[in-house]
């Protein structure tokens, strides 16, 4: 072996090394049915929706049923920001729900009622709204929720059937694609950034920071800054994104949660 066939070897035993000194697996939470959907609150409790509808709470590895679907339909997204009341949107049937802490009766709503249009995702705004994608007309509509009235419709640029998520954070809305990367509106749905990332499935505002896994690595970045992002390299392995608690970072699998910690 030459000197620097030899040299280039070390190198990427050292990187290789690195890599796995920056990672602790510390634990391994398996379901009996496929995740569809999931989220993490300020209290470090995950919610893991399933692919029949029902959503599981876990505080370490506890789990207990948060709720259990009626029909057996995919739970499409869940919001957990606001631990008071969680968000559920089910695409099919068009309904979405507010679970609310206090209350053992959860408020159903259905989507019809805002859209004559298919609802592809929808996400609850800050100022009693509601954000809607719809996919027959591509747009972003937003709603007052207790009316139901439409406030203004922006027609969208984009494949709405690749959109993986939405959020609704201060007077931003984002959204993320499965093949264009991450998309940041203003309040009024105008597009600001656009931010080319690739299998973007899921993202999460953690201490103010924008943060979702991706084929490059993990990013974080200032979603009101965002071209200063900083990248860190996963554990190894094939993920279809991840949640970061106040320690630990859960990364997921079709049926499985990995959690593991930086060293």
């Amino acid at each position: 072996m030459t000197n620097k066939a030899y040299g280039f070897l070390v190198i990427l035993v050292l990187a290789f090394n690195a890599n796995a000194q920056e990672w602790q697996a510390v634990d391994t939470i398996s379901l009996k049915e496929r995740m569809t959907s999931y989220s993490i609150d300020n209290q470090n409790q995950l919610y893991v929706g399933t692919i029949s509808g029902n959503l599981y709470r876990y505080e370490g590895k506890d789990q207990s049923e948060f709720y259990s679907a009626i029909a057996n339909f995919k739970l499409t997204s869940v919001e957990a920001w606001n631990r008071m009341k969680v968000f559920l949107f089910y695409r099919n049937p068009q309904e979405f729900y507010y679970l609310d802490r206090f209350n053992t009766v959860s408020n159903s709503y259905d989507l019809s009622e805002y859209s004559d249009e298919l609802v592809y995702e929808c996400t609850p705004g800050i100022d009693n709204s509601l954000w809607v994608l719809t996919s027959s007309y591509n747009e972003l509509r937003k709603y007052n929720l207790q009316t139901k009235r439409l406030l203004f419709a922006n027609p969208l640029d984009i494949d709405v059937e690749n959109v993986t998520h939405i959020r609704a954070y201060q007077n931003l809305v984002i959204i993320s694609d499965r093949e264009e990367g991450i998309y940041i509106f203003d309040q009024f749905g105008n597009l600001l950034t656009e931010l080319e990332y690739t299998n973007v499935n899921h993202f999460q505002i953690d201490a103010g920071k924008l943060l979702f896994h991706c084929d490059e690595g993990i990013i974080k970045l200032d979603p009101f800054n965002p071209n200063d992002a900083e990248t860190t390299k996963a554990p190894d392995g094939a993920f279809d994104g991840l949640v970061k608690g106040d320690s630990s970072y859960y990364f997921f699998k079709k049926s499985q949660i990995l959690v593991f910690r930086r060293l």
